[in-house]
Protein backbone atom coordinates (compact mmCIF):
# COMPACT_ATOMS: atom_id res chain seq x y z
CA UNK A 1 0.00 0.00 0.00
CA UNK A 2 1.07 3.59 -0.65
CA UNK A 3 0.86 4.72 2.97
CA UNK A 4 2.77 7.94 2.34
CA UNK A 5 0.26 9.35 -0.16
CA UNK A 6 -3.27 10.63 0.28
CA UNK A 7 -5.86 11.59 -2.30
CA UNK A 8 -7.16 15.16 -2.29
CA UNK A 9 -10.75 15.49 -3.54
CA UNK A 10 -10.62 19.25 -4.19
CA UNK A 11 -10.24 18.87 -7.97
CA UNK A 12 -12.37 15.73 -8.30
CA UNK A 13 -15.36 17.69 -9.58
CA UNK A 14 -13.52 18.72 -12.70
CA UNK A 15 -14.96 15.35 -13.80
CA UNK A 16 -18.63 16.10 -14.55
CA UNK A 17 -19.83 12.47 -14.37
CA UNK A 18 -20.36 10.82 -10.99
CA UNK A 19 -19.35 7.39 -12.31
CA UNK A 20 -15.98 8.81 -13.41
CA UNK A 21 -15.38 10.38 -9.99
CA UNK A 22 -16.14 7.15 -8.17
CA UNK A 23 -13.96 5.22 -10.64
CA UNK A 24 -11.05 7.56 -9.90
CA UNK A 25 -11.47 7.03 -6.15
CA UNK A 26 -11.40 3.27 -6.77
CA UNK A 27 -8.25 3.70 -8.87
CA UNK A 28 -6.59 5.59 -6.02
CA UNK A 29 -7.54 2.80 -3.61
CA UNK A 30 -6.29 0.09 -5.97
CA UNK A 31 -2.98 1.96 -6.22
CA UNK A 32 -2.61 1.67 -2.45
CA UNK A 33 -3.88 5.06 -1.27
CA UNK A 34 -5.86 4.90 1.98
CA UNK A 35 -6.06 8.56 3.06
CA UNK A 36 -8.85 10.64 1.45
CA UNK A 37 -9.14 14.39 2.02
CA UNK A 38 -12.50 16.09 1.49
CA UNK A 39 -14.49 19.13 2.64
CA UNK A 40 -18.21 20.03 2.68
CA UNK A 41 -17.60 22.79 0.11
CA UNK A 42 -15.96 20.47 -2.44
CA UNK A 43 -18.28 19.69 -5.31
CA UNK A 44 -20.67 22.33 -3.97
CA UNK A 45 -21.89 20.00 -1.27
CA UNK A 46 -21.76 16.69 -3.15
CA UNK A 47 -18.24 15.57 -2.22
CA UNK A 48 -18.90 14.13 1.25
CA UNK A 49 -22.01 12.11 0.28
CA UNK A 50 -20.27 10.73 -2.82
CA UNK A 51 -17.17 9.83 -0.83
CA UNK A 52 -19.49 8.03 1.62
CA UNK A 53 -20.64 5.74 -1.20
CA UNK A 54 -17.00 4.86 -1.81
CA UNK A 55 -16.28 4.42 1.91
CA UNK A 56 -19.04 1.82 2.34
CA UNK A 57 -16.83 -0.54 0.32
CA UNK A 58 -13.58 0.40 2.08
CA UNK A 59 -13.74 0.40 5.87
CA UNK A 60 -9.95 0.78 6.13
CA UNK A 61 -9.93 4.20 4.43
CA UNK A 62 -8.78 7.20 6.49
CA UNK A 63 -10.92 10.33 6.10
CA UNK A 64 -10.07 13.99 6.62
CA UNK A 65 -12.73 16.68 6.36
CA UNK A 66 -12.99 20.32 7.39
CA UNK A 67 -15.19 23.05 8.83
CA UNK A 68 -15.39 26.83 8.73
CA UNK A 69 -16.53 27.37 5.13
CA UNK A 70 -20.23 26.73 4.38
CA UNK A 71 -22.29 26.89 1.23
CA UNK A 72 -24.92 29.59 0.85
CA UNK A 73 -28.44 28.65 -0.27
CA UNK A 74 -27.40 29.58 -3.81
CA UNK A 75 -24.32 27.37 -3.46
CA UNK A 76 -26.44 24.38 -2.48
CA UNK A 77 -28.75 24.93 -5.45
CA UNK A 78 -25.74 25.25 -7.74
CA UNK A 79 -24.47 21.92 -6.44
CA UNK A 80 -27.63 20.18 -7.63
CA UNK A 81 -27.32 21.48 -11.20
CA UNK A 82 -23.56 21.55 -11.62
CA UNK A 83 -23.14 18.64 -14.04
CA UNK A 84 -24.42 20.48 -17.15
CA UNK A 85 -22.49 23.58 -16.07
CA UNK A 86 -19.25 21.63 -15.78
CA UNK A 87 -19.86 19.95 -19.13
CA UNK A 88 -20.23 23.42 -20.64
CA UNK A 89 -17.07 24.65 -18.91
CA UNK A 90 -15.07 21.78 -20.40
CA UNK A 91 -15.64 23.39 -23.80
CA UNK A 92 -13.83 26.57 -22.70
CA UNK A 93 -10.63 26.14 -20.71
CA UNK A 94 -10.28 29.92 -20.26
CA UNK A 95 -13.76 30.25 -18.73
CA UNK A 96 -13.19 27.16 -16.61
CA UNK A 97 -9.98 28.67 -15.24
CA UNK A 98 -11.65 31.96 -14.29
CA UNK A 99 -14.55 30.25 -12.53
CA UNK A 100 -12.20 27.86 -10.76
CA UNK A 101 -10.13 30.70 -9.34
CA UNK A 102 -13.10 32.85 -8.33
CA UNK A 103 -15.15 30.02 -6.86
CA UNK A 104 -12.77 28.24 -4.48
CA UNK A 105 -13.91 29.97 -1.27
CA UNK A 106 -15.52 33.10 0.19
CA UNK A 107 -12.29 35.07 -0.22
CA UNK A 108 -11.88 34.26 -3.91
CA UNK A 109 -13.94 36.87 -5.72
CA UNK A 110 -17.54 37.53 -6.68
CA UNK A 111 -18.41 33.92 -7.48
CA UNK A 112 -16.95 32.74 -4.19
CA UNK A 113 -18.97 35.31 -2.22
CA UNK A 114 -22.17 34.10 -3.88
CA UNK A 115 -21.49 30.42 -3.25
CA UNK A 116 -19.94 30.47 0.26
CA UNK A 117 -20.84 32.11 3.56
CA UNK A 118 -18.25 34.10 5.55
CA UNK A 119 -15.84 31.88 7.46
CA UNK A 120 -17.01 30.77 10.90
CA UNK A 121 -14.79 28.85 13.33
CA UNK A 122 -16.99 29.18 16.42
CA UNK A 123 -17.62 26.22 18.71
CA UNK A 124 -21.28 26.21 17.69
CA UNK A 125 -20.40 26.03 14.01
CA UNK A 126 -17.77 23.36 14.65
CA UNK A 127 -20.39 21.19 16.39
CA UNK A 128 -22.91 21.76 13.60
CA UNK A 129 -20.33 20.97 10.93
CA UNK A 130 -19.06 17.87 12.72
CA UNK A 131 -22.56 16.45 13.11
CA UNK A 132 -23.31 17.22 9.46
CA UNK A 133 -20.09 15.62 8.19
CA UNK A 134 -20.61 12.48 10.28
CA UNK A 135 -24.08 12.12 8.74
CA UNK A 136 -22.90 12.86 5.20
CA UNK A 137 -19.93 10.50 5.42
CA UNK A 138 -22.02 7.88 7.24
CA UNK A 139 -19.31 7.34 9.83
CA UNK A 140 -19.23 7.38 13.61
CA UNK A 141 -15.75 8.91 13.61
CA UNK A 142 -13.76 11.27 11.40
CA UNK A 143 -10.02 10.66 11.44
CA UNK A 144 -8.96 14.28 10.79
CA UNK A 145 -11.16 17.34 11.41
CA UNK A 146 -9.54 20.53 10.15
CA UNK A 147 -10.24 24.27 10.33
CA UNK A 148 -10.56 25.08 6.62
CA UNK A 149 -8.29 27.95 5.45
CA UNK A 150 -8.35 29.92 8.73
CA UNK A 151 -5.53 32.34 7.81
CA UNK A 152 -6.70 35.93 8.22
CA UNK A 153 -10.08 34.98 9.67
CA UNK A 154 -11.39 36.09 13.04
CA UNK A 155 -10.83 33.32 15.56
CA UNK A 156 -12.73 34.34 18.68
CA UNK A 157 -12.26 32.21 21.78
CA UNK A 158 -9.61 29.97 20.18
CA UNK A 159 -8.86 28.22 23.52
CA UNK A 160 -12.56 27.29 23.85
CA UNK A 161 -12.52 25.86 20.34
CA UNK A 162 -9.41 23.82 21.15
CA UNK A 163 -11.08 22.55 24.35
CA UNK A 164 -14.15 21.53 22.36
CA UNK A 165 -12.10 19.68 19.71
CA UNK A 166 -10.01 17.89 22.35
CA UNK A 167 -13.27 16.78 23.98
CA UNK A 168 -14.47 15.31 20.68
CA UNK A 169 -11.28 13.26 20.52
CA UNK A 170 -12.02 11.92 24.01
CA UNK A 171 -15.58 11.10 22.92
CA UNK A 172 -14.31 9.23 19.87
CA UNK A 173 -16.00 11.47 17.29
CA UNK A 174 -12.70 12.63 15.76
CA UNK A 175 -9.18 11.26 15.74
CA UNK A 176 -7.13 14.44 15.32
CA UNK A 177 -7.76 18.12 14.65
CA UNK A 178 -5.86 21.20 13.52
CA UNK A 179 -5.65 24.03 10.97
CA UNK A 180 -5.51 23.36 7.21
CA UNK A 181 -4.24 25.90 4.69
CA UNK A 182 -1.33 28.33 4.42
CA UNK A 183 0.02 28.54 7.99
CA UNK A 184 3.12 30.57 7.17
CA UNK A 185 1.76 34.04 8.01
CA UNK A 186 2.15 33.74 11.77
CA UNK A 187 -1.30 34.92 12.86
CA UNK A 188 -1.41 34.83 16.68
CA UNK A 189 -4.68 32.90 17.02
CA UNK A 190 -3.64 30.28 14.46
CA UNK A 191 -0.25 29.90 16.14
CA UNK A 192 -1.96 29.27 19.47
CA UNK A 193 -4.27 26.68 17.93
CA UNK A 194 -1.39 25.02 16.08
CA UNK A 195 0.51 24.57 19.35
CA UNK A 196 -2.42 22.58 20.72
CA UNK A 197 -3.36 20.83 17.47
CA UNK A 198 -2.74 17.13 16.98
CA UNK A 199 -2.49 17.58 13.18
CA UNK A 200 -1.67 20.28 10.62
CA UNK A 201 -2.21 20.47 6.87
CA UNK A 202 -0.46 22.99 4.65
CA UNK A 203 1.26 23.47 1.27
CA UNK A 204 4.78 22.30 0.58
CA UNK A 205 6.80 22.45 -2.62
CA UNK A 206 10.41 22.25 -3.70
CA UNK A 207 10.80 26.01 -4.17
CA UNK A 208 8.87 27.64 -1.30
CA UNK A 209 9.25 24.86 1.24
CA UNK A 210 6.90 24.43 4.21
CA UNK A 211 3.97 26.84 4.53
CA UNK A 212 3.66 25.85 8.16
CA UNK A 213 5.62 24.31 11.04
CA UNK A 214 8.37 21.92 10.01
CA UNK A 215 7.13 18.33 10.53
CA UNK A 216 7.98 16.82 13.89
CA UNK A 217 6.89 13.94 16.09
CA UNK A 218 4.47 16.10 18.11
CA UNK A 219 1.64 16.07 15.55
CA UNK A 220 0.59 14.51 12.26
CA UNK A 221 1.58 16.56 9.22
CA UNK A 222 -0.20 16.47 5.87
CA UNK A 223 1.18 18.47 2.94
CA UNK A 224 -0.26 19.30 -0.47
CA UNK A 225 0.47 21.36 -3.59
CA UNK A 226 3.90 19.92 -4.38
CA UNK A 227 3.18 19.86 -8.15
CA UNK A 228 0.96 22.86 -8.88
CA UNK A 229 3.15 25.39 -7.10
CA UNK A 230 6.54 24.25 -8.45
CA UNK A 231 6.33 22.25 -11.70
CA UNK A 232 6.06 25.20 -14.08
CA UNK A 233 8.80 27.25 -12.39
CA UNK A 234 11.29 24.37 -12.23
CA UNK A 235 10.56 23.30 -15.80
CA UNK A 236 11.08 26.85 -17.05
CA UNK A 237 14.38 27.19 -15.16
CA UNK A 238 15.75 23.92 -16.50
CA UNK A 239 14.62 24.81 -20.01
CA UNK A 240 16.55 28.08 -19.94
CA UNK A 241 19.68 26.48 -18.48
CA UNK A 242 20.41 23.28 -20.44
CA UNK A 243 23.92 22.91 -19.02
CA UNK A 244 22.55 23.10 -15.46
CA UNK A 245 19.80 20.63 -16.40
CA UNK A 246 22.39 18.24 -17.79
CA UNK A 247 24.49 18.50 -14.63
CA UNK A 248 21.47 17.71 -12.46
CA UNK A 249 20.35 14.91 -14.79
CA UNK A 250 23.77 13.25 -14.62
CA UNK A 251 23.69 13.32 -10.82
CA UNK A 252 20.14 11.99 -10.78
CA UNK A 253 20.77 9.26 -13.33
CA UNK A 254 17.68 10.36 -15.28
CA UNK A 255 16.96 13.07 -17.86
CA UNK A 256 15.16 16.04 -16.30
CA UNK A 257 14.05 17.14 -19.78
CA UNK A 258 11.39 14.45 -19.32
CA UNK A 259 8.20 15.63 -17.62
CA UNK A 260 7.89 12.21 -15.99
CA UNK A 261 11.35 12.42 -14.42
CA UNK A 262 10.71 15.97 -13.21
CA UNK A 263 7.38 14.94 -11.68
CA UNK A 264 9.07 12.00 -9.98
CA UNK A 265 11.66 14.32 -8.45
CA UNK A 266 8.94 16.62 -7.08
CA UNK A 267 7.16 13.61 -5.57
CA UNK A 268 10.33 12.31 -3.97
CA UNK A 269 11.21 15.78 -2.62
CA UNK A 270 7.75 16.18 -1.03
CA UNK A 271 8.00 12.77 0.62
CA UNK A 272 11.54 13.34 1.88
CA UNK A 273 10.38 16.57 3.59
CA UNK A 274 7.47 14.88 5.37
CA UNK A 275 9.00 11.59 6.38
CA UNK A 276 6.40 10.50 8.91
CA UNK A 277 3.39 12.29 7.43
CA UNK A 278 1.10 12.17 4.42
CA UNK A 279 1.52 13.89 1.07
CA UNK A 280 -1.71 14.63 -0.82
CA UNK A 281 -1.97 14.15 -4.56
CA UNK A 282 -4.92 15.64 -6.42
CA UNK A 283 -5.41 14.59 -10.03
CA UNK A 284 -8.27 13.63 -12.32
CA UNK A 285 -5.92 11.69 -14.60
CA UNK A 286 -5.60 7.99 -13.65
CA UNK A 287 -2.28 7.65 -15.47
CA UNK A 288 -0.83 10.67 -13.67
CA UNK A 289 -2.07 9.25 -10.37
CA UNK A 290 -0.40 5.90 -11.10
CA UNK A 291 2.81 7.71 -12.01
CA UNK A 292 2.86 9.58 -8.70
CA UNK A 293 2.21 6.39 -6.73
CA UNK A 294 5.04 4.61 -8.54
CA UNK A 295 7.40 7.53 -7.87
CA UNK A 296 6.53 7.46 -4.17
CA UNK A 297 7.92 3.92 -3.97
CA UNK A 298 11.01 4.41 -6.15
CA UNK A 299 13.91 6.56 -4.90
CA UNK A 300 16.09 8.37 -7.44
CA UNK A 301 19.87 8.52 -7.22
CA UNK A 302 21.10 11.58 -5.30
CA UNK A 303 17.51 12.89 -5.20
CA UNK A 304 17.94 14.97 -2.05
CA UNK A 305 21.10 16.69 -3.27
CA UNK A 306 19.67 17.36 -6.74
CA UNK A 307 16.43 18.77 -5.34
CA UNK A 308 18.41 21.04 -3.02
CA UNK A 309 20.55 22.25 -5.92
CA UNK A 310 17.50 23.11 -8.03
CA UNK A 311 15.86 24.82 -5.04
CA UNK A 312 18.93 27.05 -4.55
CA UNK A 313 18.96 27.94 -8.24
CA UNK A 314 15.28 28.90 -8.18
CA UNK A 315 15.65 30.98 -5.03
CA UNK A 316 18.79 32.69 -6.36
CA UNK A 317 16.90 33.80 -9.45
CA UNK A 318 14.01 35.09 -7.35
CA UNK A 319 16.45 37.14 -5.28
CA UNK A 320 17.95 38.83 -8.36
Amino acid sequence: MTHRLGFGCANLYELPARRDRLALLETAYDLGIRHFDVAPMYGLGLAEPELADFLTRHDDAIVATKFGIRLTALGRVAGLVQRPIRLLLQASSATQSRVKVSGTGPDSGAVGQLLYSPKDYSVDNAECALASSLRALRRERIDYFFLHEPAGATLKHAPCLADYLDLQIQRGRIGRWGPAGDLSKGYTEISELTQRASAVQYPYDLIVGHAGPVPDSERSTITFGFVSRALGHVKELLGRRPAFRGECSDALGADLASNTVLLNLLVRDAISHNVDGTVLVSSTNPDRLAMVCAAAKTPLRNEVAVAAKIRRACLDERAC
